[in-house]
Protein backbone atom coordinates (compact mmCIF):
# COMPACT_ATOMS: atom_id res chain seq x y z
CA UNK A 1 0.00 0.00 0.00
CA UNK A 2 1.25 3.53 -0.68
CA UNK A 3 2.58 5.41 2.29
CA UNK A 4 0.27 8.00 3.85
CA UNK A 5 1.83 11.48 3.66
CA UNK A 6 2.90 12.87 7.01
CA UNK A 7 0.56 15.83 7.65
CA UNK A 8 2.10 16.75 10.99
CA UNK A 9 4.46 19.43 9.57
CA UNK A 10 1.58 21.05 7.70
CA UNK A 11 -0.61 20.89 10.79
CA UNK A 12 2.05 22.66 12.79
CA UNK A 13 2.62 25.25 10.05
CA UNK A 14 -1.07 25.95 9.42
CA UNK A 15 -1.39 28.90 11.86
CA UNK A 16 1.65 30.64 10.35
CA UNK A 17 0.37 30.08 6.81
CA UNK A 18 -3.08 31.40 7.68
CA UNK A 19 -1.61 34.49 9.31
CA UNK A 20 0.52 35.20 6.23
CA UNK A 21 -2.44 35.16 3.85
CA UNK A 22 -3.81 38.64 3.04
CA UNK A 23 -7.34 37.28 2.55
CA UNK A 24 -9.78 36.41 5.34
CA UNK A 25 -9.78 32.69 6.21
CA UNK A 26 -12.42 30.97 8.34
CA UNK A 27 -12.68 27.45 9.73
CA UNK A 28 -16.28 26.24 9.70
CA UNK A 29 -17.15 23.27 11.84
CA UNK A 30 -19.31 20.30 10.84
CA UNK A 31 -22.24 22.05 12.53
CA UNK A 32 -21.82 25.03 10.17
CA UNK A 33 -20.54 27.31 12.94
CA UNK A 34 -17.54 29.68 12.76
CA UNK A 35 -14.68 28.02 14.57
CA UNK A 36 -11.59 30.17 13.82
CA UNK A 37 -10.37 33.22 11.83
CA UNK A 38 -6.85 34.09 10.67
CA UNK A 39 -7.35 37.85 11.16
CA UNK A 40 -9.75 38.36 14.11
CA UNK A 41 -9.23 42.12 14.03
CA UNK A 42 -9.68 42.53 10.23
CA UNK A 43 -11.79 45.63 9.42
CA UNK A 44 -13.68 43.80 6.64
CA UNK A 45 -15.39 41.44 9.11
CA UNK A 46 -19.16 41.78 9.23
CA UNK A 47 -18.94 42.17 13.02
CA UNK A 48 -16.26 41.85 15.72
CA UNK A 49 -14.90 38.34 15.76
CA UNK A 50 -15.84 37.86 19.38
CA UNK A 51 -19.51 38.11 18.37
CA UNK A 52 -19.10 35.83 15.37
CA UNK A 53 -17.11 32.95 16.81
CA UNK A 54 -19.33 29.95 17.53
CA UNK A 55 -22.30 31.40 15.66
CA UNK A 56 -24.06 29.51 12.87
CA UNK A 57 -23.83 30.58 9.25
CA UNK A 58 -27.62 30.91 9.11
CA UNK A 59 -27.50 33.66 11.73
CA UNK A 60 -25.25 35.95 9.73
CA UNK A 61 -26.50 38.50 7.21
CA UNK A 62 -29.58 38.29 5.08
CA UNK A 63 -31.35 34.89 4.96
CA UNK A 64 -30.59 34.47 1.24
CA UNK A 65 -26.86 34.90 1.88
CA UNK A 66 -27.00 32.45 4.78
CA UNK A 67 -28.63 29.90 2.54
CA UNK A 68 -25.91 30.41 -0.13
CA UNK A 69 -23.17 29.79 2.44
CA UNK A 70 -24.92 26.73 3.83
CA UNK A 71 -25.32 25.32 0.32
CA UNK A 72 -21.65 26.01 -0.47
CA UNK A 73 -20.53 23.82 2.44
CA UNK A 74 -20.67 20.75 0.25
CA UNK A 75 -18.43 17.70 -0.31
CA UNK A 76 -16.67 19.54 -3.17
CA UNK A 77 -15.12 22.98 -3.49
CA UNK A 78 -17.51 25.82 -4.19
CA UNK A 79 -17.17 29.50 -5.09
CA UNK A 80 -19.62 32.32 -4.62
CA UNK A 81 -19.77 36.09 -4.76
CA UNK A 82 -21.73 38.24 -2.36
CA UNK A 83 -22.10 41.72 -0.93
CA UNK A 84 -21.99 42.37 2.81
CA UNK A 85 -21.70 45.45 4.94
CA UNK A 86 -18.53 45.45 7.05
CA UNK A 87 -18.33 46.48 10.70
CA UNK A 88 -17.06 49.87 9.47
CA UNK A 89 -20.32 50.39 7.59
CA UNK A 90 -18.85 49.93 4.06
CA UNK A 91 -20.82 47.78 1.65
CA UNK A 92 -18.14 45.50 0.24
CA UNK A 93 -18.12 42.89 -2.50
CA UNK A 94 -16.47 39.57 -1.70
CA UNK A 95 -15.53 36.39 -3.53
CA UNK A 96 -15.43 33.29 -1.30
CA UNK A 97 -13.88 29.89 -1.98
CA UNK A 98 -15.18 27.09 0.31
CA UNK A 99 -13.47 23.69 0.35
CA UNK A 100 -13.96 20.66 2.66
CA UNK A 101 -11.12 19.76 5.04
CA UNK A 102 -9.28 16.56 4.26
CA UNK A 103 -10.19 14.94 7.58
CA UNK A 104 -13.88 15.70 7.09
CA UNK A 105 -14.12 17.87 10.21
CA UNK A 106 -15.43 20.99 8.45
CA UNK A 107 -14.65 23.48 5.74
CA UNK A 108 -12.08 26.17 4.95
CA UNK A 109 -13.53 29.46 3.67
CA UNK A 110 -11.28 32.10 2.05
CA UNK A 111 -12.91 35.48 1.35
CA UNK A 112 -11.32 38.19 -0.81
CA UNK A 113 -12.43 41.80 -0.96
CA UNK A 114 -13.12 42.49 -4.63
CA UNK A 115 -12.95 46.21 -4.07
CA UNK A 116 -9.14 46.27 -4.08
CA UNK A 117 -9.09 44.05 -7.18
CA UNK A 118 -11.52 46.36 -8.96
CA UNK A 119 -9.35 49.34 -8.08
CA UNK A 120 -6.31 47.64 -9.52
CA UNK A 121 -8.22 46.77 -12.67
CA UNK A 122 -9.45 50.35 -12.95
CA UNK A 123 -5.90 51.64 -12.65
CA UNK A 124 -4.79 49.10 -15.30
CA UNK A 125 -7.65 50.15 -17.59
CA UNK A 126 -6.70 53.82 -17.21
CA UNK A 127 -3.06 52.98 -18.02
CA UNK A 128 -4.06 50.98 -21.08
CA UNK A 129 -6.38 53.77 -22.22
CA UNK A 130 -3.54 56.27 -22.07
CA UNK A 131 -1.07 54.00 -23.88
CA UNK A 132 -0.48 54.31 -27.61
CA UNK A 133 -0.36 50.53 -28.00
CA UNK A 134 -3.29 48.17 -27.77
CA UNK A 135 -3.36 44.86 -25.94
CA UNK A 136 -4.48 41.55 -27.40
CA UNK A 137 -4.97 38.51 -25.15
CA UNK A 138 -5.77 34.94 -26.13
CA UNK A 139 -7.03 32.50 -23.49
CA UNK A 140 -5.82 29.21 -24.92
CA UNK A 141 -8.09 26.89 -22.91
CA UNK A 142 -11.25 28.89 -23.61
CA UNK A 143 -10.06 29.89 -27.10
CA UNK A 144 -11.30 33.41 -26.42
CA UNK A 145 -9.64 36.69 -27.36
CA UNK A 146 -9.64 39.99 -25.54
CA UNK A 147 -8.92 43.39 -27.12
CA UNK A 148 -8.22 46.46 -25.05
CA UNK A 149 -10.06 49.71 -25.88
CA UNK A 150 -6.97 51.03 -27.64
CA UNK A 151 -6.69 47.80 -29.65
CA UNK A 152 -10.32 48.17 -30.71
CA UNK A 153 -9.53 51.69 -31.90
CA UNK A 154 -6.63 50.38 -33.97
CA UNK A 155 -8.71 47.58 -35.49
CA UNK A 156 -11.89 49.64 -36.01
CA UNK A 157 -14.13 46.72 -34.97
CA UNK A 158 -14.26 43.86 -32.45
CA UNK A 159 -13.59 40.26 -33.42
CA UNK A 160 -10.74 37.80 -33.65
CA UNK A 161 -7.46 39.39 -34.65
CA UNK A 162 -6.68 36.97 -37.50
CA UNK A 163 -10.01 37.70 -39.18
CA UNK A 164 -9.14 41.39 -39.45
CA UNK A 165 -5.89 40.81 -41.33
CA UNK A 166 -5.25 40.61 -45.05
CA UNK A 167 -5.56 37.08 -46.41
CA UNK A 168 -1.81 36.55 -46.90
CA UNK A 169 -1.04 37.84 -43.41
CA UNK A 170 -3.59 35.58 -41.67
CA UNK A 171 -1.45 32.53 -42.42
CA UNK A 172 1.71 34.33 -41.32
CA UNK A 173 0.08 35.30 -38.01
CA UNK A 174 -1.09 31.75 -37.25
CA UNK A 175 2.33 30.35 -38.20
CA UNK A 176 4.07 32.87 -35.91
CA UNK A 177 1.76 31.92 -33.01
CA UNK A 178 2.38 28.21 -33.57
CA UNK A 179 6.16 28.68 -33.75
CA UNK A 180 6.06 30.79 -30.59
CA UNK A 181 4.07 28.22 -28.61
CA UNK A 182 5.80 25.09 -29.89
CA UNK A 183 9.39 26.24 -30.28
CA UNK A 184 9.64 29.38 -28.15
CA UNK A 185 10.36 31.60 -31.15
CA UNK A 186 9.99 35.34 -30.45
CA UNK A 187 6.54 36.64 -31.31
CA UNK A 188 7.40 39.82 -33.20
CA UNK A 189 5.68 40.30 -36.55
CA UNK A 190 4.40 43.09 -38.79
CA UNK A 191 0.90 42.55 -40.18
CA UNK A 192 -1.40 44.32 -42.64
CA UNK A 193 -5.01 45.01 -41.73
CA UNK A 194 -7.74 44.23 -44.23
CA UNK A 195 -9.31 47.21 -45.97
CA UNK A 196 -8.97 49.50 -48.94
CA UNK A 197 -6.15 51.52 -47.40
CA UNK A 198 -3.10 49.58 -46.28
CA UNK A 199 -2.52 49.83 -42.53
CA UNK A 200 0.25 48.10 -40.61
CA UNK A 201 0.34 46.67 -37.07
CA UNK A 202 3.41 45.46 -35.20
CA UNK A 203 2.61 42.61 -32.82
CA UNK A 204 5.03 41.77 -30.02
CA UNK A 205 3.89 39.05 -27.68
CA UNK A 206 4.74 36.72 -24.83
CA UNK A 207 3.22 33.68 -23.15
CA UNK A 208 1.94 33.28 -19.59
CA UNK A 209 2.06 29.74 -18.22
CA UNK A 210 0.03 27.92 -15.58
CA UNK A 211 1.28 26.19 -12.43
CA UNK A 212 2.23 23.14 -14.50
CA UNK A 213 4.32 25.22 -16.89
CA UNK A 214 1.87 24.85 -19.75
CA UNK A 215 0.92 27.87 -21.94
CA UNK A 216 -2.22 29.42 -20.47
CA UNK A 217 -2.56 32.61 -22.46
CA UNK A 218 -0.71 34.65 -25.08
CA UNK A 219 -0.58 38.43 -24.82
CA UNK A 220 0.68 40.90 -27.40
CA UNK A 221 0.97 44.63 -27.76
CA UNK A 222 -0.41 46.10 -30.99
CA UNK A 223 1.33 49.18 -32.40
CA UNK A 224 0.23 51.22 -35.40
CA UNK A 225 3.36 51.42 -37.60
CA UNK A 226 1.67 52.53 -40.83
CA UNK A 227 3.54 55.83 -41.06
CA UNK A 228 6.82 54.14 -40.15
CA UNK A 229 6.24 51.48 -42.82
CA UNK A 230 5.48 54.02 -45.54
CA UNK A 231 8.51 56.07 -44.49
CA UNK A 232 10.67 52.94 -44.53
CA UNK A 233 9.35 51.98 -47.98
CA UNK A 234 9.95 55.50 -49.31
CA UNK A 235 13.51 55.35 -47.96
CA UNK A 236 14.02 51.90 -49.51
CA UNK A 237 12.71 53.13 -52.87
CA UNK A 238 14.91 56.21 -52.68
CA UNK A 239 17.96 54.11 -51.87
CA UNK A 240 17.15 51.74 -54.75
CA UNK A 241 16.85 54.66 -57.17
CA UNK A 242 20.13 56.09 -55.89
CA UNK A 243 21.90 52.74 -56.25
CA UNK A 244 20.54 52.34 -59.78
CA UNK A 245 21.68 55.85 -60.69
CA UNK A 246 25.00 55.34 -58.89
CA UNK A 247 25.81 52.21 -60.89
CA UNK A 248 24.45 53.31 -64.29
CA UNK A 249 25.77 56.87 -64.52
CA UNK A 250 28.54 56.97 -67.18
CA UNK A 251 31.01 58.44 -64.70
CA UNK A 252 33.34 56.47 -62.46
CA UNK A 253 32.69 57.30 -58.79
CA UNK A 254 34.72 56.37 -55.74
CA UNK A 255 34.43 57.37 -52.09
CA UNK A 256 37.85 57.42 -50.42
CA UNK A 257 38.76 57.38 -46.76
CA UNK A 258 41.20 60.28 -46.58
CA UNK A 259 43.32 58.85 -43.77
CA UNK A 260 44.06 55.54 -45.49
CA UNK A 261 43.40 56.64 -49.10
CA UNK A 262 41.38 53.46 -49.60
CA UNK A 263 38.08 53.07 -51.44
CA UNK A 264 35.06 52.42 -49.21
CA UNK A 265 32.44 52.62 -52.00
CA UNK A 266 32.57 52.59 -55.80
CA UNK A 267 30.30 52.10 -58.80
CA UNK A 268 30.45 49.74 -61.77
CA UNK A 269 31.68 52.39 -64.20
CA UNK A 270 34.87 53.01 -62.20
CA UNK A 271 35.70 49.31 -62.32
CA UNK A 272 35.08 49.27 -66.06
CA UNK A 273 37.29 52.31 -66.68
CA UNK A 274 40.16 50.98 -64.59
CA UNK A 275 39.78 47.36 -65.68
CA UNK A 276 38.95 46.12 -62.16
CA UNK A 277 36.01 43.92 -61.10
CA UNK A 278 33.56 46.21 -59.29
CA UNK A 279 33.60 44.35 -55.97
CA UNK A 280 37.40 44.22 -55.84
CA UNK A 281 37.77 48.00 -56.11
CA UNK A 282 36.52 48.50 -52.54
CA UNK A 283 39.45 48.34 -50.14
CA UNK A 284 42.05 49.24 -52.78
CA UNK A 285 44.32 52.23 -52.35
CA UNK A 286 44.42 55.15 -54.74
CA UNK A 287 47.95 54.15 -55.70
CA UNK A 288 46.92 50.58 -56.54
CA UNK A 289 44.12 51.89 -58.75
CA UNK A 290 46.44 54.30 -60.54
CA UNK A 291 44.60 57.37 -59.19
CA UNK A 292 47.37 58.64 -56.93
CA UNK A 293 48.02 61.30 -55.98
CA UNK A 294 44.47 62.14 -54.93
CA UNK A 295 43.32 65.75 -55.41
CA UNK A 296 43.45 68.05 -52.39
CA UNK A 297 40.90 67.87 -49.58
CA UNK A 298 40.58 71.59 -48.86
CA UNK A 299 37.75 72.14 -51.33
CA UNK A 300 36.39 71.16 -54.71
CA UNK A 301 39.22 70.25 -57.06
CA UNK A 302 39.13 69.62 -60.81
CA UNK A 303 41.94 68.10 -62.88
CA UNK A 304 41.10 68.58 -66.55
CA UNK A 305 43.31 65.86 -68.04
CA UNK A 306 45.14 63.14 -66.17
CA UNK A 307 46.54 60.21 -68.11
CA UNK A 308 45.68 56.93 -66.41
CA UNK A 309 46.97 53.45 -67.10
CA UNK A 310 44.25 50.84 -66.45
CA UNK A 311 44.95 47.16 -65.88
CA UNK A 312 44.05 46.48 -69.52
CA UNK A 313 47.10 48.47 -70.60
CA UNK A 314 45.12 50.93 -72.71
CA UNK A 315 45.83 54.62 -72.41
CA UNK A 316 43.03 56.56 -70.70
CA UNK A 317 42.60 60.30 -70.49
CA UNK A 318 40.36 61.28 -67.59
CA UNK A 319 38.97 64.36 -65.92
CA UNK A 320 39.01 64.09 -62.12
CA UNK A 321 36.61 66.00 -59.89
CA UNK A 322 37.03 65.66 -56.12
CA UNK A 323 34.82 66.97 -53.33
CA UNK A 324 35.62 66.55 -49.60
CA UNK A 325 32.84 65.04 -47.47
CA UNK A 326 32.52 64.98 -43.68
CA UNK A 327 30.53 61.95 -42.50
CA UNK A 328 30.01 62.03 -38.74
CA UNK A 329 33.52 63.38 -38.23
CA UNK A 330 35.12 60.98 -40.70
CA UNK A 331 37.00 62.72 -43.51
CA UNK A 332 36.04 61.31 -46.90
CA UNK A 333 36.76 62.32 -50.49
CA UNK A 334 34.19 61.84 -53.24
CA UNK A 335 36.04 61.41 -56.52
CA UNK A 336 34.48 61.35 -60.00
CA UNK A 337 36.45 59.99 -62.97
CA UNK A 338 35.21 61.02 -66.43
CA UNK A 339 36.65 59.29 -69.50
CA UNK A 340 37.61 62.06 -71.94
CA UNK A 341 39.79 59.89 -74.19
CA UNK A 342 37.45 60.30 -77.16
CA UNK A 343 37.37 64.05 -76.63
CA UNK A 344 41.16 64.26 -76.33
CA UNK A 345 41.64 62.09 -79.42
CA UNK A 346 39.06 64.14 -81.32
CA UNK A 347 40.77 67.37 -80.40
CA UNK A 348 44.11 65.93 -81.48
CA UNK A 349 42.57 64.70 -84.73
CA UNK A 350 40.95 68.07 -85.41
CA UNK A 351 44.24 69.78 -84.71
CA UNK A 352 46.01 67.40 -87.10
CA UNK A 353 43.25 67.89 -89.67
CA UNK A 354 43.57 71.66 -89.45
CA UNK A 355 47.32 71.30 -89.91
CA UNK A 356 46.76 69.00 -92.89
CA UNK A 357 44.29 71.42 -94.45
CA UNK A 358 46.74 74.27 -94.09
CA UNK A 359 49.47 72.07 -95.55
CA UNK A 360 47.19 71.14 -98.46
CA UNK A 361 46.41 74.81 -98.98
CA UNK A 362 50.13 75.61 -99.12
CA UNK A 363 50.84 72.74 -101.51
CA UNK A 364 47.87 73.67 -103.71
CA UNK A 365 49.02 77.27 -103.86
CA UNK A 366 52.57 76.19 -104.66
CA UNK A 367 51.36 73.73 -107.31
CA UNK A 368 49.13 76.35 -108.90
CA UNK A 369 51.94 78.92 -108.88
CA UNK A 370 54.38 76.38 -110.30
CA UNK A 371 51.92 75.33 -113.00
CA UNK A 372 51.26 78.91 -114.01
CA UNK A 373 54.98 79.71 -114.01
CA UNK A 374 56.54 76.56 -115.44
CA UNK A 375 53.85 75.51 -117.89
CA UNK A 376 51.44 78.25 -118.84
CA UNK A 377 54.06 80.99 -118.32
CA UNK A 378 56.63 79.30 -120.52
CA UNK A 379 54.04 78.58 -123.20
CA UNK A 380 52.94 82.23 -123.30
CA UNK A 381 56.61 83.37 -123.34
CA UNK A 382 57.34 81.10 -126.32
CA UNK A 383 54.25 82.44 -128.06
CA UNK A 384 55.41 86.03 -127.50
CA UNK A 385 58.96 85.33 -128.79
CA UNK A 386 57.62 83.61 -131.84
CA UNK A 387 55.44 86.60 -132.66
CA UNK A 388 58.32 88.99 -132.04
CA UNK A 389 60.60 87.07 -134.42
CA UNK A 390 57.95 86.93 -137.12
CA UNK A 391 58.56 83.31 -138.06
CA UNK A 392 56.97 82.11 -141.31
CA UNK A 393 55.01 79.38 -139.65
CA UNK A 394 54.07 81.58 -136.67
CA UNK A 395 50.35 81.07 -137.13
CA UNK A 396 50.60 77.30 -137.00
CA UNK A 397 52.95 77.29 -134.00
CA UNK A 398 50.81 79.86 -132.20
CA UNK A 399 47.75 77.67 -132.62
CA UNK A 400 49.64 74.72 -131.14
CA UNK A 401 50.94 76.73 -128.18
CA UNK A 402 47.48 78.14 -127.48
CA UNK A 403 46.03 74.61 -127.47
CA UNK A 404 48.78 73.53 -125.07
CA UNK A 405 48.05 76.49 -122.79
CA UNK A 406 44.38 75.59 -122.72
CA UNK A 407 45.21 72.00 -121.78
CA UNK A 408 47.49 73.16 -118.98
CA UNK A 409 44.81 75.53 -117.61
CA UNK A 410 42.20 72.77 -117.75
CA UNK A 411 44.52 70.40 -115.84
CA UNK A 412 45.01 72.97 -113.10
CA UNK A 413 41.26 73.46 -112.92
CA UNK A 414 40.77 69.69 -112.70
CA UNK A 415 42.88 69.67 -109.55
CA UNK A 416 40.97 72.63 -108.10
CA UNK A 417 37.45 71.79 -109.24
CA UNK A 418 36.05 68.39 -110.29
CA UNK A 419 35.43 68.34 -114.05
CA UNK A 420 31.89 67.85 -115.40
CA UNK A 421 30.38 68.23 -111.90
CA UNK A 422 28.85 71.67 -112.41
CA UNK A 423 27.74 71.16 -116.01
CA UNK A 424 26.75 67.50 -116.30
CA UNK A 425 26.18 66.38 -112.71
CA UNK A 426 27.46 63.89 -110.17
CA UNK A 427 27.04 60.70 -112.22
CA UNK A 428 29.07 62.04 -115.13
CA UNK A 429 31.78 63.39 -112.81
CA UNK A 430 32.11 60.02 -111.04
CA UNK A 431 32.29 58.19 -114.37
CA UNK A 432 35.08 60.54 -115.49
CA UNK A 433 36.94 60.07 -112.18
CA UNK A 434 36.85 56.27 -112.53
CA UNK A 435 38.02 56.50 -116.14
CA UNK A 436 41.01 58.68 -115.24
CA UNK A 437 42.07 56.41 -112.36
CA UNK A 438 41.62 53.34 -114.55
CA UNK A 439 44.26 54.79 -116.87
CA UNK A 440 46.61 55.43 -113.94
CA UNK A 441 46.14 51.93 -112.43
CA UNK A 442 45.96 49.44 -115.29
CA UNK A 443 46.53 46.49 -112.95
CA UNK A 444 43.35 47.17 -110.96
CA UNK A 445 39.84 46.52 -112.21
CA UNK A 446 37.86 49.72 -111.55
CA UNK A 447 34.06 49.47 -111.91
CA UNK A 448 31.27 52.05 -111.60
CA UNK A 449 27.82 50.69 -110.71
CA UNK A 450 25.21 53.40 -111.25
CA UNK A 451 21.55 53.39 -112.22
CA UNK A 452 20.72 54.94 -115.60
CA UNK A 453 18.05 57.15 -114.03
CA UNK A 454 20.77 58.97 -112.07
CA UNK A 455 22.66 60.16 -115.14
CA UNK A 456 20.45 63.25 -115.44
CA UNK A 457 19.49 63.61 -111.77
CA UNK A 458 20.77 66.69 -109.93
CA UNK A 459 21.07 67.44 -106.22
CA UNK A 460 22.04 70.54 -104.24
CA UNK A 461 25.48 71.86 -105.17
CA UNK A 462 26.98 71.26 -101.71
CA UNK A 463 25.67 67.67 -101.68
CA UNK A 464 27.10 66.83 -105.10
CA UNK A 465 30.47 68.36 -104.23
CA UNK A 466 30.72 66.54 -100.86
CA UNK A 467 29.75 63.19 -102.40
CA UNK A 468 32.24 63.56 -105.21
CA UNK A 469 35.11 64.50 -102.88
CA UNK A 470 34.29 61.59 -100.55
CA UNK A 471 34.18 59.18 -103.51
CA UNK A 472 37.51 60.54 -104.80
CA UNK A 473 39.13 60.17 -101.34
CA UNK A 474 37.68 56.65 -100.95
CA UNK A 475 39.10 55.58 -104.31
CA UNK A 476 42.46 57.13 -103.45
CA UNK A 477 42.63 55.31 -100.08
CA UNK A 478 41.70 51.96 -101.61
CA UNK A 479 44.22 52.23 -104.45
CA UNK A 480 47.02 53.57 -102.24
CA UNK A 481 46.70 51.47 -99.06
CA UNK A 482 44.74 48.27 -99.75
CA UNK A 483 46.70 46.78 -102.71
CA UNK A 484 43.43 45.58 -104.31
CA UNK A 485 42.78 43.76 -107.57
CA UNK A 486 39.30 45.27 -107.86
CA UNK A 487 37.68 48.48 -106.64
CA UNK A 488 33.95 49.00 -107.15
CA UNK A 489 32.26 52.41 -106.89
CA UNK A 490 28.47 52.07 -106.45
CA UNK A 491 25.95 54.88 -106.79
CA UNK A 492 22.22 54.39 -106.13
CA UNK A 493 19.27 56.51 -105.08
CA UNK A 494 16.75 59.10 -106.20
CA UNK A 495 16.06 62.80 -105.76
CA UNK A 496 15.34 62.34 -102.03
CA UNK A 497 18.16 59.98 -101.05
CA UNK A 498 21.54 58.63 -102.16
CA UNK A 499 23.69 55.66 -101.21
CA UNK A 500 27.30 55.77 -102.35
CA UNK A 501 29.78 52.97 -101.74
CA UNK A 502 33.45 52.20 -102.35
CA UNK A 503 34.40 48.51 -101.95
CA UNK A 504 37.74 46.81 -102.52
CA UNK A 505 39.11 43.28 -102.18
CA UNK A 506 42.38 44.42 -100.65
CA UNK A 507 44.10 43.85 -97.32
CA UNK A 508 41.32 45.33 -95.16
CA UNK A 509 41.55 47.40 -91.97
CA UNK A 510 43.04 46.58 -88.59
CA UNK A 511 41.11 47.15 -85.34
CA UNK A 512 42.51 50.58 -84.43
CA UNK A 513 42.62 51.97 -87.97
CA UNK A 514 40.75 55.14 -87.08
CA UNK A 515 43.00 55.94 -84.12
CA UNK A 516 46.32 55.44 -85.88
CA UNK A 517 48.04 58.53 -87.24
CA UNK A 518 48.31 58.98 -90.99
CA UNK A 519 44.65 58.37 -91.82
CA UNK A 520 43.24 61.86 -91.58
CA UNK A 521 41.55 61.39 -94.95
CA UNK A 522 38.88 59.39 -93.12
CA UNK A 523 38.36 62.24 -90.66
CA UNK A 524 37.99 64.62 -93.57
CA UNK A 525 35.41 62.33 -95.19
CA UNK A 526 33.45 62.15 -91.94
CA UNK A 527 33.48 65.93 -91.61
CA UNK A 528 32.24 66.35 -95.19
CA UNK A 529 29.46 63.82 -94.57
CA UNK A 530 28.46 65.49 -91.32
CA UNK A 531 28.33 68.88 -93.04
CA UNK A 532 25.53 67.73 -95.38
CA UNK A 533 23.70 65.58 -92.79
CA UNK A 534 24.90 62.24 -94.18
CA UNK A 535 26.18 59.15 -92.38
CA UNK A 536 29.47 57.47 -93.19
CA UNK A 537 30.36 53.88 -92.29
CA UNK A 538 33.69 52.13 -92.76
CA UNK A 539 34.20 48.46 -92.05
CA UNK A 540 35.26 45.06 -93.35
CA UNK A 541 33.73 43.84 -96.59
CA UNK A 542 32.12 40.42 -96.75
CA UNK A 543 34.60 38.11 -98.44
CA UNK A 544 37.58 40.33 -97.56
CA UNK A 545 38.63 43.89 -98.11
CA UNK A 546 37.00 47.14 -97.04
CA UNK A 547 33.55 48.67 -97.53
CA UNK A 548 32.91 52.42 -97.34
CA UNK A 549 29.22 53.42 -97.36
CA UNK A 550 27.67 56.89 -97.35
CA UNK A 551 23.93 57.52 -96.96
CA UNK A 552 22.23 60.86 -97.49
CA UNK A 553 18.56 61.85 -97.54
CA UNK A 554 16.69 65.12 -97.82
CA UNK A 555 16.26 66.61 -94.32
CA UNK A 556 12.71 66.41 -93.00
Amino acid sequence: MPETPDREPWTQAAPAIAAALPDLCFLIGPDLRFAACNHPDHPDLHAPWATLQGRSLQSIGPPALAQQFAAACAPSSQRLRYALRTQSGRLARFEASIAPLLDGTGWLCMARDLGSTDAEQARYARAMKGAADGLWEWDIAADSEYLSPRALTLLDRPGRLAEQLQTDDQGQWRAALQSHLQHGAPLDIDLRLAGAATRWLRCRGWTERDARGQPARVLATLSDITIAKFTEQALTDSQAKFRALFHTVPVGIALFDVASETVIESNDELGRLLGWPTLSVVGQTAEALGLAPLPGTEGRTEIDDRELHPVSGCRLHAKLVAEPVDLAGRALLLCAVVDISVQVDAEAALSALAEQLMDQERRTTQRLAQALHDQLGQTLTALRLMLDLGAADARQQARGLIDQALREVRQVLVDLRPPLLEDEGLAAALDNEVAQRRALHPGVRLVLDAEDELLTQRWPVEVEYALFMIAREGLENALRHARPTEVRLSFYGCAQEIELGVADDGSGLDADFERRPGHLGLIGMRERARAIGATLELGPREGGGTQLTLRWSVPE
